[in-house]
């Protein structure tokens, strides 16, 4: 009988030692959610040069700052209609009409500042996409790990473009890999009290 009891008890060991084993895996394999931006970003349009301020405004993520409008950005634009859109995850900017294009100084163009993510992470990477501007690469954008800049010198006012977000460190995990843990937390206990039973 004592032999019985000790070869299931170690079966047991080995059983649980798999299952951990099994949910240590499948946690490392889940993707990381990320919160994204919230609160409020700065747009600083920035001319003649990235130091120097022409205007600048605050929009709160999740709404679109429209020129014309009382904004003291739409105060630098000639015609046309322009907006800037903040999500969680990206900035878009679109503008058609206004014929114009960002005059040459050494830069002439926007800062979005303040980026806050609600997992506390930062800015990991920056990509262009939608980008409807002739001329604009992503070597005209620059970023910090709160702020991201675009340099439109010498380029038409009219298109558009989105820069999609990427943030790092300070994630939450999945609701998928908080339940396999309480799971194992849960297997791990009925272990336990079959074990003290025993």
């Amino acid at each position: 009988m004592a032999r019985n009891i000790l070869l299931f008890g170690t079966a047991m060991a080995r059983s649980s030692l798999s299952v951990g084993l099994l949910v240590v895996a499948a946690m490392s394999l889940a993707p990381v959610a990320h919160a994204g931006l919230i609160g409020n970003v700065g747009i600083v349009w920035l001319y003649p040069d990235n130091s120097t301020t022409l205007a600048a405004d605050t929009i709160s993520v999740g709404s679109t700052l429209n020129c014309p409008g009382s904004s003291p950005i739409c105060a630098g634009y000639a015609g046309g209609t322009q907006s800037f859109s903040v999500t969680t995850t990206s900035i878009i900017y679109a503008a058609s009409g206004s014929g114009e294009v960002y005059k040459h100084p050494s830069f002439n163009g926007f800062d979005f500042t303040g980026l806050t993510f609600a997992d506390s992470g930062s800015l990991l990477s920056v990509s262009l996409t939608g980008n409807t501007i002739s001329g604009l690469t992503s070597s005209d954008v620059s970023f910090t790990a709160n702020s991201v800049e675009v340099n439109l010198e010498g380029l038409s006012v009219d298109g558009t473009f989105t820069l999609n977000l990427s943030e790092s460190a300070g994630s939450v995990p999945e609701p998928g890999s908080l339940a396999l843990m309480a799971a194992a937390l849960g297997l791990g206990v009925l272990i336990r009290r079959r074990k003290a039973k025993a």
